[in-house]
């Protein structure tokens, strides 16, 4: 008689086990990070990096795709420095990724976009004038966050 009690418990877990499935993971939003994650970033990474300013607006007929835009100075080329724009989308992210590849075919404006990266919502791009090695540093902070 136990037996059968085990028998007929064990069955009904395995159905009730069985039944339940895996559930759907949670999908995460694609606009993870924000200017404090990269601030955290620069300052853990000792980076050199002063005036950080929001800034709304994009020259040379660059999308408005994002949803916020720092732009600052790093100090050994001051003023000069890069930008950080975060999108709330793929789709957002895309659009400017598609305009640095139009820059990069222009002979005229390739050099501008040398060191551009990314990282989730967040796209970088630092001037020119950096060193590879330098432009590396950064490259890697934004890689770390998240």
């Amino acid at each position: 008689m136990l037996k059968r009690y085990l028998f007929v418990g064990l069955l009904a877990t395995v159905l009730v086990l069985t039944g339940c499935g895996q559930q759907t993971p949670t999908p995460q939003p694609f606009a993870q990070f924000n200017i404090e994650d990269v601030r955290n970033a620069f300052s853990q990474a000792g980076l050199p990096v002063s005036s950080m300013v929001r800034d709304m607006t994009a020259g040379r007929d660059a999308p408005l795709t994002f949803n916020d835009r720092y732009t600052f100075a790093i100090d050994r080329i001051a003023p000069d420095g890069g930008q950080v724009l975060f999108f709330t989308s793929d789709a957002q992210m895309q659009s400017w990724l598609s305009y640095i590849s139009r820059l990069r075919a222009d002979s005229e404006t390739r050099r501008d976009v040398v060191y551009v990266y990314t990282n989730g919502n967040v796209l970088m791009q630092l001037n020119a004038n950096l060193l590879p090695a330098e432009a590396q540093a950064f490259e890697a902070a934004l890689a770390g966050i998240g």
